[in-house]
């Protein structure tokens, strides 16, 4: 009897593993870029990829010029619907969206253009109705709970966060970059700073685009949508 009940826990076990592994790879976000998406940043865009290994100054000068040149082509207002394609062509396209389209935009970007990237799910601790901070798992599952889309982007000096909402970088006043986890504690180093990323605390969830599998194809399985090497990566070493 305990061994007939201890291989029904094993199947369950097994079968919940594989099921999990299903999902995650049907909602599995790729990040590499398209023809589509370099038909995009050279036509439509007007970007050039850069020749050379860039210094730390000339790596900082471009991300803030393709930075300010996104502001003026795709400006922060009318997001693409949801169960919406929101690669670069469509955001392009439409001409505005939020912060998970600007960011993914700004993922593909950076990397066509030479950089390591990673996407950045920053997600809030408050509970929005009672102001009471969670737990991640807690914040993690619960609907409403608030959240912000950046990219990271690696540097010659370390990661450095690109903000998808407005032209700020995460460069203290000695020049160094800062990434998405140290910024609140060194608020003190940046000349300027947008309020959301010191106000209230977050985490800063690498390789994680949405937790309710809404964003990106196939749209329907409520299921975390992510790039895993980088979610795991970030689970793992970070």
């Amino acid at each position: 009897m305990v061994k007939k009940v201890s291989r029904r826990i094993v199947k369950v076990v097994i079968t919940i593993f594989c099921l999990n592994l299903l999902l995650a790879a049907i909602n599995y976000v790729p990040t590499e870029t398209s023809e589509s998406d370099a038909f995009v940043f050279r036509s439509i865009l007007k970007l050039e990829q850069q020749n050379g290994v860039l210094s730390y100054s000339q790596e900082i000068d471009l991300i803030k010029k393709v930075q300010h040149h996104l502001s003026f082509l795709v400006r922060v207002g009318e997001p693409i619907p949801e169960y919406k394609s929101r690669e670069p062509f469509d955001l392009v396209k439409q001409g505005s969206g939020l912060c998970y389209d600007r960011s993914r935009l700004n993922d593909k970007i950076f990397s066509w253009l030479g950089f390591r990237t990673r996407h950045v799910y920053i997600l809030y601790s408050e509970d929005p109705s009672t102001g009471a901070r969670l737990s991640f798992m807690g914040a993690l599952f619960r609907r409403g709970i608030a959240s912000h889309a950046v990219t990271e982007v690696k540097t010659q000096r370390g990661w450095v966060l690109i903000d998808s909402t407005s032209e700020w970088i995460s460069v203290a006043k000695d020049d160094d970059p800062v990434d998405a986890d140290h910024i609140p504690e060194a608020e003190h180093q940046f000349t300027t700073i947008p309020g959301y990323f010191v106000n209230r605390p977050y985490w800063a969830i690498r390789g994680l685009y949405s937790r309710r599998g809404h964003l990106y194809r196939p749209y329907f399985i409520m299921y975390p949508q992510a790039n895993w090497f980088d979610l795991f990566s970030w689970l793992i070493f970070g």
